[in-house]
């Protein structure tokens, strides 16, 4: 059988090589949980807490923010960075280089490999629900007094929901969460600034970058085991060698 799953499966995530599954029942919880907050941050939170971000921020604040949420646009340079990191780390194990730790190049190929996957899937999922949701940006409450949903595919002004930024910001944080647990509260917590500074610059409410950080939490935990463990060898191999069967071999790599 090919080492890319034919289907994916329910998993919760890796950590250090070791996956775990769970019951679809348990996807079902934590999706219908993350809708229900989403609603009630929607019906209680957005807009008050809008109003009061617009009354209460001053200038100096705003710029500051404005320079933090710079750094979660573009995720594809993020992307093409991680490709960078799992060519580089393929090349490195075929040349034999020393590594820094015991499997470190093997991890970072995996990670960097993960990360493209965890953007690409979820900025997919995130442009399709910007249009087809169609929600107003706050701009348009503080400008014309409009606060809800507008039309499907009605231009820039009507992207809201969910973040590109939180996602971009969320997906590399908690990629790089589970492939180097040690660095997880400094990249989580620029991520969170990142999610914030949206909030400060009236560019989303906060039901739109939970949202966002709810489908990079949960795209990357369902795709992690498919790229971190060590049983699975596709990543650790060139592009074209991903579907072929059996261990990998030396020469495999760049």
């Amino acid at each position: 059988m090919s080492e890319l799953p034919p289907s994916p499966s329910t998993v919760v995530g890796a950590r250090r090589g070791v996956t775990r599954f769970v019951p679809p029942a348990r996807w079902v919880a934590v999706l219908l949980a993350g809708a229900v907050v989403l609603a009630l941050l929607a019906t209680y939170v957005d807009l008050p807490l809008a109003i009061y971000i617009q009354k209460a921020t001053s200038a100096d604040v705003d710029g500051a923010f404005n320079m933090i949420g710079q750094l979660g646009e573009r995720g594809e340079n993020y992307a093409l960075g991680a490709l960078l990191v799992y060519a580089m780390s393929l090349r490195a194990m075929r040349r034999g280089w020393r590594e820094p730790w015991a499997g470190a190049y093997d991890r970072l190929a995996r990670g960097g490999l993960l990360m493209v996957a965890v953007l690409a899937m979820g900025g997919i999922v995130t442009g399709v629900l910007k249009h087809l949701v169609a929600r107003a940006r706050p701009e348009m409450f503080f400008e014309r007094g409009f606060y809800g949903l507008g039309p499907m595919f009605g231009g820039k002004h009507y992207t809201s929901f969910p973040s590109s930024h939180t996602l971009t910001a969320f997906g590399v944080a908690v990629t790089v969460a589970m492939v180097f647990p040690r660095c997880r509260w400094p990249a989580l917590l620029l991520a969170t600034l990142i999610a914030v500074s949206r909030l400060v610059n009236l560019d989303h409410y906060a039901s739109d970058v939970t949202a966002a950080a709810l489908i990079a939490l949960v795209t990357v935990v369902f795709l992690s085991p498919y790229f971190l463990d060590p049983a699975r060898q596709w990543p650790s191999r060139l592009p074209w060698q991903w579907f072929r069967r059996g261990p990998r071999e030396p020469g495999d790599a760049i």
